[in-house]
């Protein structure tokens, strides 16, 4: 069996998910993980799926024939998974322009890898102004300790919170 990394963007509409896991099902794959976002009326999203490396072109070509969807197909070349410790971070913060930039630059100064990312502005209760969130989930170094680098992050800016976990298994 074969594992394929799928990303898919096209115009949003109701059904298309299920008509890509029917896909999926239909040519003989195994839908394993996925994440998947509406993000300015495109759906967009990345899917692992294990399949029969004798299926894999009818997949991809059932695939390719779903209106109006891009996507893009690659094969995991990893044999096995590596055991990890992934810990969660979550930073807010006043929105402006290149607080992203700012922490991925610090966590890859650090050695720390990004696992999964995902950001959010809304509008602050009360105040009106937008507040990001960003959510991480990160494979750090062991030797690495949590105190000393909830204590660079927070030297990015004043107005900067950070919340940091002991530590999920992955």
């Amino acid at each position: 069996m074969k594992h394929l990394i799928i990303t898919v963007i096209g115009k949003d509409r109701p059904g298309l998910v299920e008509q890509l896991s029917d896909t999926v099902y239909q040519n003989n794959g195994n839908w394993l993980s996925s994440s998947l976002s509406k993000l300015a009326g495109q759906f967009a999203g990345i899917l692992q799926i294990e399949v029969a490396t004798k299926h894999i072109p009818e997949l991809s070509k059932a695939l390719s024939q779903i209106d109006e969807l891009q996507l893009h197909i690659v094969e995991d070349q990893s044999q096995t998974l590596p055991s990890l410790t992934l810990h969660q971070l979550t930073v807010t913060v006043n929105d402006r322009p290149g607080i992203v930039k700012e922490v991925t630059t610090l966590l890859n100064q650090l050695g720390i890898n990004i696992h999964k990312l995902k950001t959010d502005t809304q509008s602050a209760p009360n105040w009106g102004y937008p507040i990001f969130k960003a959510h991480f989930l990160l494979e750090m170094p062991a030797n690495l300790e949590l105190g000393f680098v909830q204590q660079e992050l927070e030297k990015l800016a004043d107005d900067l919170t950070i919340d940091i976990d002991d530590g999920v298994p992955a």
